[in-house]
């Protein structure tokens, strides 16, 4: 900042300086002592604004009347932007550092790097309409009518939602794409809303939270859904095309992995989000690895916990689970990791 000439009283001072500030020009006026009959010193901050504001001022002092001079409310609108800017700047920032600590807590390291957005509303739909699917058809088992030819609410809503409906699936002779083949292409996507139990529900929403909020501030909503669309479209179908236990079972009976028969068979009525929450988890484990300056890396506990789930889960000391759809689900979300790179806003 440098001080670029005086003006006899505060008034004239304030008028000038005013008038810099409709012209783009940050400046400011102070008095150049403590006397009431002090002059005015007008400072200019960016260095080479300083031969124009100079011009200004020399013309100012030939007639500070002009009517182009009376600009005070001009300025203070101009000031009241450059202070909501700033804010907003100084908001951003923290955003910035918040995400940072979010992902050294629970996802890996603190590297700064600008986002994308500041929300993650795709991230939030997904949960909302989860809880939503998963409350409604009692968590996958929804109760039936008592009365003959007539369905309940939620048998409406998990037939809707689940890969196959269960009339289709029993006319076209047990063809687990016989709904998607009449062009009831969304099936492909909603069994994710749909969850089995509560801890189904929690565990899926809580990974869902934390690796979609991170990876949708960071590269966007569009990116965001694309990958997880992608990836749960992936575990999908590598479930429905699985063999059968019927299938698997002279392959592996009477060996140490006969219970391979049951836990990686497959099932068009396979339900819930982990299909998408592998996803999530390949792209950003393996994201920085093929791109160090990646700003967010896994540590390794948490590495160590998605893939130890998912061997524990193929053993059968887990009940029914779809492992296809994990498998499936981080085999896609891995391709994106190697292949995407970060954009920046």
């Amino acid at each position: 900042m440098r001080r670029i000439g005086t003006l006899e009283n505060s008034e004239l001072a304030q008028r000038f300086c005013d008038y810099l500030v409709t012209q783009s020009i940050d400046a400011s006026c102070d008095p150049e002592n403590d006397s009431p009959d002090s002059s005015w010193d007008i400072w200019v901050r960016d260095e080479r604004q300083i031969e124009q504001s100079k011009k200004d001022l020399a013309d100012f002092r030939l007639d500070p009347e002009q009517p182009r001079y009376q600009v005070k409310r001009e300025a203070t609108r101009v000031r009241q932007e450059q202070i909501a800017a700033e804010m907003a700047r100084q908001k951003r920032a923290v955003e910035i550092e918040r995400v940072a600590n979010v992902s050294k807590s629970s996802l890996g390291e603190p590297i700064r790097a600008p986002l994308k957005q500041s929300g993650y509303p795709v991230t939030i739909a997904i949960i909302i309409l989860s809880v939503i699917a998963s409350l409604t058809t009692h968590f996958g088992q929804p109760r039936r009518s008592r009365a003959p030819g007539k369905v309940t609410l939620e048998e409406q809503v998990y037939d809707t939602l689940s890969f196959v409906d269960r009339k289709d699936y029993v006319k076209s002779g047990g063809d687990p794409f016989a709904s998607v083949e009449t062009g009831q292409i969304w099936r492909f996507v909603t069994p994710m809303f749909l969850h089995g139990d509560e801890f189904h529900l929690l565990f899926n929403m809580v990974w869902i939270y934390f690796l979609g909020s991170v990876i949708e501030k960071l590269q966007g909503s569009r990116f965001f859904l694309v990958l997880l669309v992608t990836t749960q479209i992936s575990g999908m179908l590598l479930q429905v095309m699985l063999p059968d236990t019927a299938v698997l079972q002279p392959i592996f009976q009477g060996t140490p992995l006969d219970f391979l028969a049951k836990t990686m068979s497959g099932s068009p009525f396979a339900i819930g989000a982990s299909g998408a929450v592998y996803g999530l988890f390949g792209f950003l484990w393996i994201r920085p690895k093929v791109d160090p300056g990646y700003p967010i890396h896994l540590v390794q506990t948490n590495v160590v916990l998605m893939l130890g789930w998912l061997v524990v889960c193929i053993t059968p000391l887990i009940g029914d689970v779809a492992n296809g759809a994990h498998i499936g689900g981080l085999l896609a979300g891995m391709g994106f990791g190697f292949a995407g790179k970060l954009k920046r806003g």
